[in-house]
């Protein structure tokens, strides 16, 4: 059975994002996280589990999750330190909490070709009612949103900051999951000007750890570690130009605690780690140095689901604004990818 208490890579983890002056105002609170067992949201709920088990922050766990059985194998000897809610947040819930993480979508681009009702639904009625949530219990939530809602710029635009938008083609196959984050982050404001529900809106880059799904996500990063854990050639189906912000997971969490205590109500926030911006051929470089194989291109076949970002121009997301709200990244490139990597090997032991 899982205990990721157990594993010296995300007890590491759990210990580098230990602060307790950053963290008290969760003391005998209660937080509801949808999207439980995602990548993202899962490493929050650890994060809470940890609290309370290491320094007895007495937090009341809700988690929200149709599927008991992944929630079960995600958190394993510790599923009772959560209260599951078995329903989908497309119907409205009623219990009381003090804080919300809105993290539940299908953000895998394998899902925008065949279920892109699926994507919209937990992006836009999923918000609404996780705000009409806020609402009755005078909540903060916090809106896990993407920077896919700024959308295509011209060639010489780079840095982006809050404020930049682009265009995005609502009939894009893309922009089931772009638009919907759009219309959620519209919701979340709406929300905050009209019933005062004080909303953070956390933007979010690419993102990697230990809690990939790297048997069912197709997304390269998840897809370059899949092949180095299996000790197979690390394969790549573009030409390996376009360039991205890739952020470790610990850093992430900090910073979405962060935005939670701290960020300025009706605000977005960039999460994403700027200074480890490389290309996807440096990517695979790195981690096929670390595992010990090779890197070589292979050809897309046609009957490829995988809906691929054709966006290759550097896109730099300043993270700036939360930078500003005292948080710092801390883990490279090269350091993250080898914890991913140490990960999958102790699970393997």
């Amino acid at each position: 059975m899982n205990d990721f208490l157990k594993s010296k890579v995300i007890r590491n983890d759990m210990d580098e994002i230990f602060n307790d002056g950053e963290y008290c105002f969760l003391r005998n609170k209660t937080v509801l996280v949808t999207g439980a067992y995602g990548m993202l949201a899962s490493y929050m709920v650890y994060y809470l589990i940890y609290l309370n088990i290491e320094h007895n922050y007495n937090i009341k766990i809700i988690t929200v999750s149709r599927n008991k059985e992944k929630l079960d194998c995600l958190l394993g000897p510790h599923i009772h330190e959560v209260i599951n809610i078995n329903k989908s947040i497309n119907d409205f819930i009623e219990i009381e909490c003090d804080y919300i993480v809105h993290a539940a979508s299908l953000a895998s681009p394998q899902h925008y070709t065949i279920r892109p009702i699926d994507v919209i639904l937990p992006n836009v009625i999923g918000t609404y009612n996780m705000l009409e949530l806020a609402y009755k219990n005078n909540a903060k939530l916090l809106f896990f949103s993407s920077c896919c809602v700024y959308g295509n710029f011209s060639d010489d635009k780079t840095i982006i900051t809050e404020e930049d938008f682009g265009i995005i083609n609502p009939l894009d196959l893309h922009s089931c999951y772009d638009e919907s984050k759009r219309a959620g982050e519209t919701l979340c404001v709406a929300y905050y000007r009209q019933k005062k529900v004080p909303i953070i809106i956390a933007r979010i880059a690419h993102t990697y750890g230990p809690t990939m799904d790297i048997n069912n996500d197709p997304r390269v990063f998840s897809s370059f570690i899949k092949n180095a854990v299996n000790k197979e050639n690390i394969e790549i189906k573009s030409d390996g130009s376009a360039k991205r912000s890739f952020c470790y997971i610990s850093d992430a969490v900090t910073a979405y605690f962060k935005l939670l205590k701290d960020g300025t109500n009706g605000e977005a926030y960039n999460v994403c780690n700027t200074e480890q911006t490389v290309s996807i051929k440096v990517l695979g470089d790195v981690i096929s140095r670390l595992a010990g194989v090779s890197f070589k291109y292979i050809k897309r076949s046609d009957d490829d689901s995988y809906l691929e970002d054709t966006n290759t121009n550097t896109l730099l997301y300043t993270s700036d604004k939360l930078i500003k709200l005292g948080f710092s990244f801390n883990v490279n490139l090269e350091d993250g990818f080898k914890r991913v990597l140490s990960y999958f090997e102790e699970t393997r032991i």
